[in-house]
């Protein structure tokens, strides 16, 4: 949505046909209009938390209602590490899940609280918090950006009562070490530099985690329970649900594809970047104008929506093997012909891959195992290069990184170990080069040439993208 005021906009209830008739001819009367206030400030530090279900009889009653079905929400504590984004709920243990243990035979055996743990899970699509008032007239809505929590319960008190135990042990043993080596020297150890590949084997490995997690302290939260009387600071925070300038008002842009429906709209919610996108802002006249032509006839007679989420699943493919190269032809049978069209798998891969040789690749901006931007420029200038030559030479790349580095402190973590790691993600060696795990598909750009073209022109504009980094592999 476009508005020159992001910070708080609405969206007013637009005028409806009375009357919307459905797929059978039967008419199906709008009964209420709602206008929809969009409230983006409580965007940034609200999250999220999902919990698994429960059995019924678990549930606690709530200190104001002793129905038994009603299942108490509020912790009694909670922390949060920001940086690790780690957060920690205590919860009473039910009165049915004590087995009868009252709190005095509270232990690492009989406990009184159980710990939820936090699992953060980056949003894959759109989601929102929504507020209705009770006049049922107005929708408040606040943009969900941050990471969803998926809370489970913790088993921490175990591992830290073995910890406890294995501590004492260390701690005696090492009095006796002591007292036997009281009087000697020691002697002087030298050891070897860490290489690359143990250091990051170190740094990738689940002590240095562990470690990092520890290292951050707890922020203690303030916990304010909907139970009773509702205190200041939440009466507060429900002000700031809803929109603070109800006056601005959005109109949903006209499609791309007609001028009546709304279908440029529903391609904005598509949480892929849509490579027509890219297409639009090429150099050359003759380029745009072929894009723009084959993108018109490509959305005609297209779900849209059904498109959207067709990538979503191709996206979730490609990623598998840690982003490879699939040939058109696989991915094309794992759809049905009636159901999903050439041109709408198409349309789909177009949103979430690149197209290298014949086969398709995942965009390196959707590789969730490259998690700094150096690394998918990398392997983008990977898939450039086996595109522009078919092969790679692994000691021009490192030696291009290692000039890279020298200059901007940002390509340092470029090593010659995590360049031969993605570089296997999408190519084997044979004679002293790198070249792609699968075989060009030159059939592919015959059958679908204004499709190998559109990505051509994307290929033109990524290299002079990366020109600096090709330069330097090219020298």
């Amino acid at each position: 949505m476009l508005s020159p005021h992001p910070e708080s906009v609405i969206s007013s209830s637009a005028a409806f046909s009375p009357i919307i008739p459905d797929d059978d001819g039967e008419e199906d009367p709008i009964i209420r209009s709602i206008d929809v206030f969009i409230s983006p400030e409580l965007s940034r530090t609200m999250h999220l938390l999902q919990f698994p279900i429960q059995p019924i009889h678990t549930s606690t009653p709530s200190s104001s209602n002793k129905n038994t079905s009603l299942q108490v929400t509020t912790p009694v504590e909670a922390k949060i590490r920001p940086k690790h984004k780690m957060l920690e709920l205590e919860y009473p243990i039910p009165n049915a899940a004590l087995g009868g243990h009252s709190a005095q035979h509270a232990g690492h055996k009989h406990l009184t609280q159980r710990t939820f743990t936090s699992n953060a899970i980056a949003p894959v699509t759109h989601m929102a918090l929504a507020k209705l008032d009770k006049a049922g007239e107005r929708l408040d809505i606040i943009p969900l950006q941050k990471d969803v929590m998926q809370m489970r319960p913790s088993f921490a008190h175990l591992h830290n009562h073995d910890e406890e135990d294995d501590t004492q042990t260390n701690v005696d043993k090492s009095g006796d070490s002591n007292t036997a080596a009281t009087g000697k020297k020691k002697p002087i150890l030298f050891q070897k530099k860490e290489s690359d590949r143990s250091a990051n084997a170190r740094r990738n490995s689940y002590a240095f985690k562990r470690a990092s997690e520890e290292s951050e302290e707890w922020i203690e939260l303030d916990v304010h329970g909907s139970e009773g009387k509702w205190s200041s600071v939440r009466k507060d925070m429900l002000r700031k649900v809803a929109c603070a300038n109800r006056d601005q008002t959005i109109h949903l842009a006209n499609s791309k594809f007609t001028d009546k429906d709304g279908g440029y709209y529903v391609r904005s919610l598509n949480y892929m970047e849509s490579i027509s996108s890219v297409f639009a802002d090429t150099t050359t006249e003759a380029a745009a104008t072929t894009t723009t032509a084959s993108t018109t006839a490509a959305g005609e007679g297209i779900d849209e929506t059904a498109v959207a989420e067709l990538a979503s699943q191709l996206a979730v493919t490609l990623q598998e093997g840690l982003g490879k190269m699939i040939p058109f032809s696989v991915l094309r049978s794992n759809f049905h012909p009636e159901k999903v069209s050439d041109e709408m798998l198409i349309m789909a891969l177009s949103s979430c891959a690149v197209l290298v040789r014949g086969n398709f690749a995942l965009k390196s901006s959707l590789a969730q195992f490259l998690k700094k931007d150096v690394m998918k420029e990398m392997r983008d200038l990977m898939l450039l290069l086996l595109n522009m030559h078919g092969s790679i030479q692994r000691e021009r790349l490192v030696r291009a990184y290692e000039t890279k580095a020298s200059t901007n402190d940002d390509y340092a973590m470029i090593n010659a170990d995590f360049i031969t790691f993605v570089l296997e993600t999408i190519a084997k060696q044979t004679n002293g080069c790198w070249v792609a795990k699968v075989d060009d598909d030159v059939a592919f750009a015959a059958r679908f040439p204004e499709l190998a073209t559109r990505h051509g022109v994307y290929w033109v504009k990524k290299k002079d993208m990366l020109k600096e980094l090709v330069e330097l592999y090219e020298l």
